[in-house]
């Protein structure tokens, strides 16, 4: 698959360098995860994970919102078995996206409500305009959920706040706890998101790809187990040959400052 430039129904993706533009395309429904959204969303990520001149992810959405979650129109119009399986395709959307080793930014031009709190909570970094607003509404629809493992992140007790009453936070109390790395003017958002992604897309890219599989790993692990795998993920980095031509091409550039 070429992403040089291509449009699918639902998606509009572009290369900009080692960097993949993901822009969910539904504008006129907030960018709701339809069925046909999900599928492609996850046959471009299937695609991406092996690609070798893909290094970081960004993804945005089209018009004034972020992602508005599961599509509930269609949702309603399903029986409570195909409604489940609707919801497990987008649980496994999520868990591909975590799980993709290219570092994946979210770029969150609007609200980000419900599966799309989800969507964004399942990306690396997270950047945001003032206009975003963020929220697990679930509740507020008779369902449940908090949201794993972004709870690490903001604390359990401000992620079960979010969870149970279902209101939204604005972006400048995101940032506050932590739920999003910085906030841009609309206007920058998409470019100072897109610096971002090249500046990681410019690091040596075996190392990105184990540091964000580290993050991911030691997440879940206790110290004793998480030291072990760090020590481990280092020395089988210090006898790669990206570490030795990346350790002489420093050593060459401080003797020039000699």
């Amino acid at each position: 698959m070429s992403f040089e430039a291509m449009s699918n129904h639902m998606l509009i993706i572009e290369r900009r360098n080692a960097v993949l533009l993901i822009t969910l395309n539904r504008p006129e429904n907030r960018n709701s995860l339809h069925p046909d959204l999900i599928r492609e969303l996850a046959d471009t990520l299937t695609h991406t994970e092996t690609d070798e001149t893909v290094s970081v992810v960004v993804i945005t959405g089209a018009g004034t919102s972020f992602c508005a979650g599961l599509d509930l129109i269609h949702l309603l119009s399903l029986d409570v078995e195909s409604k489940v399986a609707y919801l497990r395709t987008a649980f496994a959307l999520f868990s591909q996206l975590y799980a993709v080793p290219q570092p994946t930014v979210a770029a969150i031009n609007g609200p980000a409500m419900a599966g799309g709190f989800d969507l964004a909570a399942f990306c690396d970094l997270r950047l945001c305009a003032p206009e975003a607003k963020f929220a697990q509404t679930e509740v507020l629809l008779g369902l449940t959920q908090i949201m794993h493992p972004i709870y690490k992140a903001i604390g359990l007790g401000r992620a079960k706040e979010l969870a149970l009453t279902g209101e939204a936070i604005s972006a400048e109390e995101a940032y506050r706890i932590g739920l999003v790395n910085h906030i841009y003017p609309m206007k920058e958002l998409l470019e100072r998101s897109l610096l971002l992604a090249e500046t990681l897309a410019n690091r040596p890219r075996e190392a990105l790809f184990e540091t964000k599989l580290l993050s991911r790993e030691l997440i879940e692990m206790d110290t004793e187990s998480a030291m072990k795998r760090m020590l481990g993920a280092i020395s089988e980095r210090l006898g790669s040959e990206e570490h030795r031509q990346e350790a002489e091409k420093y050593v060459a550039r401080l003797k020039d400052r000699k």
